[in-house]
């Protein structure tokens, strides 16, 4: 055992001392293995904590800390371990700089523990890379995997190859035709170091930031991504990309010899910057090979090499990549996509795709690392209101992070040690700002590092929701952006009742919370309803609700207009018929008072492929009408979804002679993210009618520039509410 002082001891300590109060409860995350309480709280600060190490633990990452009369001592089983104490330290002091007298024995269950950053999307400055190393290091977590290039960004300086990080080279161009933006390469960008897109890291910056992870106990991973995913470094240098390739294809092509030079080159760069790192990671995901089937250079290596067919050959060129990255004194490490054709013989698998990659490389005795989108993408979204910040793909909430499980059920238990752990993913191509990753970071975060530390049998979803509440304390008294998603109403069940009436239920993510809400639209207080376990709707109602916490409003509003409208379970008949992928919940889709929510998944939406919408709805009676509203989704980015370029509506009293309403155009919108548009439809007059028809007219087929230039276009809707 030695002693161990460690730098900035006193100001990890000062930091703790902000936190709030109420040291009820050991509030500690992730959850310690072992935890023996005391009588009594001790007066903590930087003269009365002992450190050491002790190399005999069985964990060099775990830890013994005291808190007792003379002060607190921490033991670790390396430098690591004691950093890991000292963490546990600052979460136990309350304001006043005191901790509970407490024994804590402690180690992780996995040991890599990651958090992953796409810096290639949008670029993110020195600083905030430091800051979101101080992030996780107080999470526990050991391992940064930096996503340094991909598709038009590369980050990384280079000294062989320039021009991979000539600024210049990217630029922003609008056709005038197109409201789509697209990027091209300008010849004498190549000459001229004026930024008009991103920003790459020196090699000073990347040695600075890998000693400052070092300091934090954090490694470093680099990827470098080939032979996808590479759209800049061939823009830059197309001699590297398949001769029938359009510029800038983003494949590297595997039937030219130099290319192999060219990575190699750039891997000695690389191995030279991240000393500390066992792994370099060549991403190897979303390779579009029907690059390489059009290639002769391509074939003419699957010849030469026996290779049956493209996976063969990405599986050679991952071969080869492997055998110069071992010559360097690294491993390899890859998406799951590097199992196909075969995974070269000292490859760790990241699974990503799912869990059936990880299961398939460890069976066969390969390291894996899990990363399964549908749990620990955290550029998905963590809510399911309006007011939540553009994300990508699906729905991943803290909870659901919290029940990931790096060791699935299909590994064989003589294969189990070959997981190594489990990270999460955050890519940027939403995310603009660095306040915006840290509202995707956390509290996921929180979930993330218990389930990657803690062993199952000290896991509690109960426990940690009250360990939450303080953890998010902890964050606002560091400066750091948190979602409060969690805390957002949402309506788990609604039914209609045999008297007219609908019932709704509400919940949120975290318990032991109040609810309260309001019925005729405005703003909830305190002075407002609670909400217990359900709320009964008998007349036309909007739909309030805001969750308290500390008593302030803490998360989104819930608004959910049109309850019980005029439209409401009216019968429906459709003059074209809907996507039987998209019904929105089939004939009534229209009419159930279900809205969807900002995602193309969202299964509310209903979709009309190619073709207008037009449905009619029966009232039931003829009744006064003064309009209508609906909604409809786009999504340029990544969807053929658009909005309609026309809506009219028709009235009529017997279905037969119908009158027109209203008619409008709808003015384009060129913004690529997701979005709603809602469409408050208002007659000139008030109608009689029983019967109203609601058309919407479909773009047609997508324009050139768009990202589905040629395919049809959808349409997606989710209510109609009549006034």
């Amino acid at each position: 055992m030695r002693n161990l002082i460690l730098p900035g001891l006193a100001a990890l300590l000062a930091a703790a001392c902000s936190s709030g109060p109420r040291p009820a409860e050991i509030a500690v995350i992730p959850q310690p293995a072992r935890i023996v309480e005391s009588e009594g709280f001790v007066k903590i600060g930087p003269d009365n904590v002992r450190t050491a190490v002790d190399t005999a633990m069985s964990n060099p990452e775990g830890y013994r800390l005291r808190v007792g009369d003379g002060g607190a001592e921490i033991v670790g089983g390396s430098d690591a371990g004691v950093f890991y104490g000292l963490q546990t330290l600052e979460q136990l002091r309350d304001s006043a700089g005191r901790a509970p007298q407490v024994t804590i024995e402690d180690a992780p269950r996995f040991r890599w523990r990651g958090m992953h950053l796409d810096v290639s999307r949008h670029f993110f400055p020195k600083e905030f890379v430091k800051r979101y190393l101080d992030i996780l290091a107080y999470h526990k977590i050991n391992t940064f995997h930096w996503h340094l290039t991909d598709g038009i960004g590369w980050r990384l300086q280079i000294d062989k190859y320039p021009l991979l990080t000539q600024k210049a080279a990217w630029r922003k161009v609008k056709d005038a035709k197109s409201p789509w933006i697209g990027l091209e390469l300008s010849d004498e960008s190549r000459h001229d170091s004026a930024d008009t897109y991103g920003g790459y890291y020196t090699k000073d910056d990347v040695r600075e930031i890998v000693a400052y992870a070092r300091e934090r106990h954090i490694t470093v991973i680099p990827e470098i991504e080939m032979p996808g995913h590479s759209e800049a470094a061939t823009f830059a240098y197309p001699e590297y990309a398949c001769p029938t390739a359009r510029p800038g294809s983003g494949i590297y092509c595997p039937g030219r010899e130099e290319t192999f030079g060219f990575l190699e080159g750039i891997i000695d760069e690389v191995v030279e910057l991240f000393p500390d790192s066992p792994y370099i990671h060549i991403g190897g995901d979303e390779v579009g090979k029907e690059q390489w089937s059009a290639c002769p250079l391509c074939q003419k290596r699957k010849r030469e090499q026996g290779l049956k067919d493209e996976h063969e050959l990405q599986s050679y060129f991952v071969h080869r990549m492997e055998e110069y990255i071992n010559s360097k004194g690294k491993a390899m490490i890859g998406f799951d996509e590097i199992l196909e054709g075969g995974l070269a013989p000292n490859a760790t698998v990241m699974s990503w795709t799912g869990f059936e990659g990880g299961i398939k490389a460890a069976n066969a005795g390969h390291d894996v690392v899990m990363v399964p989108l549908d749990y620990v993408y955290f550029d998905h979204y963590q809510g399911q209101n309006p007011c939540e910040p553009q994300a990508w793909g699906g729905y991943n909430n803290v909870k659901r992070v919290y029940s990931f499980d790096p060791v699935p059920p299909g590994i064989a238990p003589e294969n189990e040690h070959y997981v190594l752990g489990g990270q999460a993913n955050i890519w940027t191509e939403t995310i603009r700002t660095p306040e915006h990753v840290e509202y995707m970071l956390l509290p996921r975060l929180a979930a993330l590092s218990e389930t990657l530390w803690s062993d199952t049998t000290v896991k509690d979803w109960k426990r940690f929701e009250r360990k939450l509440d303080r953890q998010l304390d902890r964050y606002a008294a560091k400066g750091w952006k948190y979602a409060e998603s969690a805390f957002t109403p949402y309506i788990a069940e609604q039914r209609f009742n045999g008297d007219g009436s609908l019932t709704v239920k509400l919940d949120t993510e975290l318990d032991g919370y109040p609810v309260y809400y309001t019925l005729d639209g405005s703003v909830p207080t305190q002075e407002s309803a609670v909400y217990t376990d359900s709320i009964m709707i008998r007349e036309p109602a909007t739909l309030t609700a805001v969750t308290f916490r500390n008593g302030k409003p803490t998360g989104c509003t819930l608004t959910v207009p049109g309850l019980l409208n005029k439209a409401t379970r009216a019968k429906v008949s459709y003059a074209t018929s809907y996507n039987a992928a998209y019904t929105g919940g089939g004939d009534t889709a229209l009419v159930d008072n279900r809205y969807a929510f900002k995602r193309g998944d969202d299964k509310a939406w209903q979709g009309f492929e190619g073709k207008d919408m037009d449905a009619t709805l029966d009232l039931d009676s003829v009744q006064s009408l003064s309009g209508l509203g609906l909604r409809f989704y786009q999504h340029i980015a990544s969807t053929s979804v658009m909005l309609p370029t026309r809506l009219t509506v028709w009235t009529s009293t017997d279905g037969k002679d119908f009158t027109v309403a209203a008619d409008r155009a709808i003015e384009p919108n060129d913004d690529s993210e997701a979005l709603i548009a809602p469409f408050d439809v208002r007659f000139t007059a008030p109608v009689e009618a029983r019967y109203v028809r609601v058309k919407a007219a479909n773009a047609g087929v997508l324009p050139e520039g768009h990202p589905r230039a040629g395919a049809p276009a959808w349409i997606f809707t989710d209510e109609i509410v009549v006034y």
